[in-house]
């Protein structure tokens, strides 16, 4: 090898040394400082530098700095490495816990003492596309996760009446979904309700299902006097709906499927005793 040829060879060696070198940083920058996710708020509900990020009871994460925008605050947060590439994700949620009360339901109990923190859930779908800005949630939702097995449906009322978002799905008195939002239909004709029924439950739903509004309490007046019924404890303050299925189950229905709801119950439902399988797979 001559000299021009030995001189060439180290000007090739110069720079690709600078980019191991660069390569090893970035590395150790990501394996100890994970990655940065902004996510847009209308409100900061007090976040402050150094509050958590929590997903399903562990902390995955912190906040970096919280910064006024027109449209609200902008949170820069810092994601651990072990966890980012499941949370930065197209189809993330996120929000920000703080104690509330409602008719339906009570939540952010674990912020109630202490700093706030924001909470994330994880997209359904691991393989989505990888996503560093995100718009958060206004209000904490319903569930605090949408599993895959999870059926989503719709049911369509004349009113909202028991409909209320938070409130319970019953199969035979037992919690079997939960009522996720209400709104007007797009004709203001009637009510529309998105709901989800946990994926254990799932098969207890088919195409001749029917559904019925609970109340607080169901009167029966005839010639021996008025009775009472009292479905759950839960009823008596915020209602829900019941699911009631024929002897023999129609077919199985997909996420998105449309119910009716009837604004009470049918005494030919007492005649219902349909056997379906609730084992899991496997």
């Amino acid at each position: 090898m001559n000299g021009s040829e030995r001189r060439l060879s180290i000007a090739w060696l110069v720079p690709l040394a600078v980019l191991l070198v660069v390569g090893w940083i970035s590395f150790d920058v990501y394996s100890t400082r994970g990655v940065e996710v902004s996510v847009s708020f209308p409100d900061g509900h007090g976040l402050g530098p150094g509050d958590t990020v929590r997903c399903r009871g562990i902390e995955v994460g912190s906040v970096r700095s919280v910064q006024l925008v027109d449209s609200g605050v902008e949170v820069a947060l810092q994601l651990d490495p072990a966890n980012a590439s499941q949370l930065a994700r197209a189809g993330s949620r996120w929000w920000v816990s703080r104690p509330k009360l409602d008719w339906s339901r009570v939540s952010g109990l674990d912020s109630l003492v202490g700093p706030r923190f924001i909470r994330v859930d994880p997209p359904t779908d691991p393989s989505g596309v990888e996503l560093f800005d995100f718009q958060g949630l206004t209000e904490a939702p319903i569930v605090d996760r949408i599993a895959s097995g999870d059926l989503l449906i719709t049911l369509i009322a004349e009113s909202r009446g028991t409909l209320q978002p938070g409130s319970s799905v019953f199969y035979r008195g037992v919690t079997v979904g939960t009522i996720l939002s209400t709104a007007l239909a797009d004709d203001a004709l009637g009510v529309v309700a998105s709901v989800l029924i946990e994926a254990r439950y799932v098969p207890l739903v088919r195409a001749n299902s029917r559904f019925h509004q609970t109340g607080a309490f169901d009167l029966d007046i005839g010639l021996t006097g008025v009775s009472a019924r009292l479905d759950s404890l839960e009823t008596l303050f915020v209602g829900g709906v019941s699911l009631v299925t024929p002897t023999r189950p129609g077919t199985a229905v997909e996420s998105g499927h449309q119910f009716k709801v009837e604004p009470e119950f049918d005494d030919d439902y007492l005649e219902w005793k349909p056997a379906i399988d609730l084992t899991p797979a496997g």
